[in-house]
């Protein structure tokens, strides 16, 4: 416990990629997700009172050669950043993570690209979020770097279908206001 004197001791974060990882592997994921679902990278949130990473999970048609349907999420769950275990899980039939409602169901494209420059994007991401990470959950609304937010902007484009954005930004509109102001 830290008093005014004392630094809160914090704890080093997991790399981005190891803590995708293993928020892939959990119990809530294999237990509860169906495998034909979409699942949104794991994207850092304050919402629930400690960092957490928070994710969403929707229901997903996929044909090779065919767009991608998804439809709007229907469960969400966040595990904590510092301390990983599960903070929250919900239908959100049960518990929305927004007031908003959440919309038709959305086509994605086929991308057509080779798996090793979706490798490459992810591999991307996961290294900007490693450098972005630490200045989100400092919680100064002027930290960062804008080229870093900017770069990081532009990558999550590429790992999170433009068509699920909205979506992503209701379940962490913490992360979407520091990533772009």
């Amino acid at each position: 416990m830290s008093t005014p004197d004392t630094p809160q001791r914090r704890l080093p974060l997991t790399p981005y990629g190891n803590a995708r990882a293993q928020l892939a592997e959990s119990a809530a994921h294999t237990a509860e997700v169906p495998l034909e679902h979409y699942v949104c990278p794991p994207l850092p949130t304050g919402r629930w009172g400690e960092p957490a990473y928070a994710v969403f999970a929707a229901p997903a048609v996929r044909a090779p050669r065919q767009p991608m349907r998804i439809a709007p999420p229907d469960r969400w769950w966040a595990v904590g950043i510092s301390n990983p275990r599960l903070l929250a899980y919900a239908l959100v039939s049960v518990a929305p993570f927004t007031a908003t409602p959440l919309g038709d169901p959305v086509t994605v494209p086929s991308g057509g690209r080779r798996l090793s420059a979706v490798r490459e994007d992810q591999r991307l991401f996961d290294s900007l979020m490693d450098r972005a990470l630490p200045l989100f959950l400092a919680g100064d609304a002027d930290s960062g770097d804008a080229d870093l937010r900017a770069d990081l902007s532009a990558v999550l484009g590429l790992v999170l279908p433009a068509e699920c954005r909205a979506w992503s930004r209701a379940l962490t509109p913490d992360f979407y206001a520091w990533l772009e102001q």
